[in-house]
């Protein structure tokens, strides 16, 4: 099976999420962090259609925890982690998903020293990281289709940033929430430092959550009603050392 979306081109690019409207100790903490919460990317159909590639030639599995690139680099903990996935390597979804997300992340394209989101890429403290240009390129051809029952959940946690062998380095999260429209609870929660304020993204379907992987305190919350299924994957880029790259 392979995925349609049509192209487009009327979509007016979302703002970077204000984290005002947060508790005090969640805005404090996370001031000036690079999160997008975009609702109505991906319609009804689309969702159903994104869902239906994934079960088209594999079934679903319990969830692990990853380690490593490699596939044995795994382990499953459902304490942590309990949940349901499909893991699809698909370029040509892939690309057609980052299209359909890359007029809301203009300002991630091309990321120079002096531009105002180079931190989401290279902390202040990685000499390395800070030298360079750091182009974004795609999104990871690894498609991790995730359903959570009633129940299930993902405690809090960071996500990881990925070094691919080919140099390509996972820096931003990109989840979809592809329904359904009766789930409960199964939301985004991101926390403050001692984890006792909070603020929620709900698995609203058809709604994109784009947010930088370092230094972000989230979990995927119990879902109480309903299947919460979602597509996640990341914003991939290079750093040129030579303008000529």
């Amino acid at each position: 099976m392979k995925l349609s979306l049509e192209p487009r081109p009327d979509q007016t690019p979302a703002e970077v999420f204000d984290w005002s409207i947060t508790p005090p100790t969640v805005q404090r903490e996370y001031e000036g962090s690079y999160v997008k919460v975009i609702d109505d990317v991906f319609t009804a159909e689309e969702c159903a259609s994104l869902i239906a590639l994934a079960e088209s030639d594999a079934e679903w599995k319990q969830a692990a925890v990853h380690y490593g690139l490699e596939a044995h680099q795994q382990y499953v903990n459902t304490e942590y982690r309990n949940s349901e996935r499909i893991l699809r390597f698909d370029h040509e979804a892939a690309e057609l998903i980052y299209q359909r997300l890359l007029p809301h992340v203009q300002e991630l394209v091309e990321l120079k020293p002096e531009d105002p989101w180079r931190y989401v890429v290279s902390p202040a403290q990685s000499n390395r990281a800070q030298e360079g240009v750091w182009r974004l390129v795609g999104l990871n051809e690894r498609l991790s289709y995730l359903r959570y029952g009633a129940g299930n959940y993902f405690r809090g946690h960071c996500d990881g940033q990925l070094e691919l062998p080919d140099g390509r380095k996972s820096r931003v999260t990109v989840q979809v929430y592809l329904g359904n429209d009766d789930v409960e609870g199964g939301a985004t929660r991101f926390w403050d430092q001692k984890q006792k304020n909070w603020y929620d993204v709900d698995p609203k379907k058809g709604r994109v959550l784009i947010f930088q992987q370092r230094g972000l305190w989230h979990s995927g919350e119990d879902v109480i009603k309903g299947t919460k299924f979602t597509l996640r994957s990341d914003l991939l880029f290079r750093q040129c050392f030579d303008e000529a790259e």
